[in-house]
């Protein structure tokens, strides 16, 4: 009777929460007041039985989440438009003797001087769209699992998607990584409400391990897959999301490796740590231990001193993704450029 009684009230509280949510569009500007009711009930959501809801019902709740991130893609969108900058010649300009489309505007001049000032083509000479392959990648895994945890990551995912669909950045993909890595959308599909949907479905949080070697070896071959024409220093880019925690199950070296080799492909990587847990302590604060060769310890040193990723964002507040992000990404692919 118990069991019975608690199913048909988490039915009503499902219910309930879809009833509260209905009433909001997507693209709708939102008070801060609507903004936290929607919040509040997305993380009310149970975390089991994402990959029982049907594409409908998923559907539903990626939109609640592109509502309650709008004005964070749109500003995300604003800044990286000046960062990254478009890379392939799709406008047609200059004054040449050659080319593949005539400049109406010289056809006059072109007459008028006996066809002597004959420079009226025009190329396409000045790049206007942008060609970059971008991969978001989301850990899995269970110690993803609060309510506060997946509601910032899954908020993230819907900023950086929604703010680079905007940009129409070229090619956009999304996977996810645990013990394995799913390519849920890949390079060559764009990505749609359906992809957004595939998306809730898939993320449980419940893997029991996070394979980052293997995330990195796949991407790595999705990248590889699609080729880049991009003369830009910074063409392919990764964005891992995950709390940070539990990543050298392959062992420290191996990891580096992997980071290296992906470097060296020539994807460009951001790591975006989710620091809001409740009941443990910040990334910040954590602290290992550091031992020479025969196992003598020589130094406790803060857990980011060596995290293998040289380009990482601690977030606590989805709010500071835009203005955080930007700025640091502006500040590293100067370096990257300068470097080059």
């Amino acid at each position: 009777a118990v069991v019975s009684t608690q199913s048909t009230g988490e039915a009503s509280s499902s219910q309930s929460e879809d009833d509260r949510l209905s009433h909001f569009k997507t693209g709708q500007a939102l008070d801060k007041t609507t903004e936290e009711e929607i919040r509040t009930a997305l993380m009310e959501i149970s975390l089991q039985g994402r990959e029982n809801m049907t594409e409908g019902e998923a559907a539903g709740k990626w939109a609640q989440y592109e509502t309650v991130t709008a004005s964070l893609s749109q500003e995300l969108c604003e800044q990286l438009r000046l960062i990254l900058e478009p890379t392939k010649a799709a406008k047609m300009k200059g004054d040449y003797r050659t080319g593949k489309r005539l400049n109406m505007k010289r056809i006059i001049p072109y007459i008028a001087s006996k066809f002597q000032k004959d420079k009226i083509w025009m190329r396409r000479s000045k790049p206007s769209t942008r060609d970059y392959q971008v991969m978001v990648a989301l850990d899995d895994s269970s110690s993803m699992a609060t309510a506060e945890c997946v509601q910032m990551s899954l908020e993230a995912v819907a900023v950086l998607c929604g703010a680079l669909s905007k940009l129409e950045i070229g090619s956009l993909g999304v996977c996810g990584f645990g013990s394995d890595t799913s390519l849920l959308v890949p390079f060559t599909e764009p990505f749609t409400a359906a992809s957004g949907s595939r998306i809730i479905r898939h993320f449980t949080f419940t893997d029991t391990s996070t394979d980052i070697v293997r995330m990195l070896d796949v991407t790595r071959a999705h990248f590889t897959s699609v080729p880049s024409f991009s003369n830009q220093p910074v063409s392919q880019l990764l964005f891992i999301i995950s709390d940070g925690r539990g990543l050298y199950i392959k062992g420290v070296d191996a990891v580096k490796k992997a980071v290296k080799s992906s470097w060296s492909a020539g994807v460009f990587i951001v790591f975006l740590i989710i620091d809001k847990q409740r009941g443990t302590e910040s990334i910040l604060d954590i602290r290992t231990p550091i031992f020479d060769s025969a196992g003598k310890l020589v130094r406790i040193e803060s857990y980011l001193e060596s995290f293998p990723f040289p380009y990482y964002v601690v977030l606590k507040d989805p709010a500071d993704l835009p203005n955080t992000l930007a700025d640091a990404l502006r500040q590293w692919i100067e370096i990257v450029t300068n470097s080059n």
